[in-house]
């Protein structure tokens, strides 16, 4: 497979961890968000071929792997009522809630459907005018304008038993701290509050 095989060419690994080397002077901090990243970088000791002026954070996690508890049970329980089918990404189904899963639930009694876009979980309201489909939003904010482009595609349709539930993570941006929240050391750039 193109672009898979070509990552794993140690000499071209190696040369790039000299580079990284060579270059690196100014103490630096890098922040992966996703678990599975963190696991990748472990996996293959990324943080051990760095130089010390390069520090790697464990970020907030993906915004799947982060959803509360009470989050996935208010979905899981929209999901359990007649009537109603509850349309999400694939990745949420094996997420446990407090006492469940959507993937449990969709075993019991719930109309669970796996979609691959908000235009998708539309898509089915319009099959379905006689049920409420409520789709469940995950990500960051910058997969929101998905739902809302599917919101106001349903409102020009006059689509009305399309609803929405999300669970958007917010990921401040570092611009929009204040200076006098942020100091400088030997280290870098250490953010104290936000």
């Amino acid at each position: 497979m193109k672009f898979t095989s070509e990552f794993r060419r140690s000499e071209l690994a190696g040369g790039l961890v000299s580079r990284i080397h060579r270059h690196s002077k100014t103490p630096a901090r890098l922040m992966e968000f996703c678990g599975g990243h963190t696991v990748a970088i472990l996996k293959h000791g990324i943080r051990q071929l760095l130089p010390p002026t390069i520090e790697m954070l464990s970020g907030p996690g993906c915004p799947v792997c982060v959803t509360a508890n009470v989050d996935l049970d208010k979905a899981m329980a929209l999901a359990k009522v007649p009537g109603v089918i509850l349309a999400t990404f694939g990745d949420m189904l094996k997420v446990p809630g407090s006492n469940s899963s959507l993937q449990e639930a969709k075993a019991e009694v719930a109309d669970v459907r796996i979609v691959y876009s908000t235009m998708d979980g539309l898509d089915i309201a319009r099959r379905n005018p006689q049920k409420s489909v409520v789709f469940l939003g995950i990500g960051f904010e910058t997969t929101a304008p998905t739902l809302a482009a599917s919101i106001l595609q349903a409102e020009q349709e006059g689509i009305k038993n399309y609803y929405m539930l999300s669970q958007h993570k917010l990921c401040p941006p570092s611009p929009g701290c204040s200076w006098t929240r942020v100091r400088s050391s030997s280290r870098g750039l250490s953010v104290l509050a936000m």
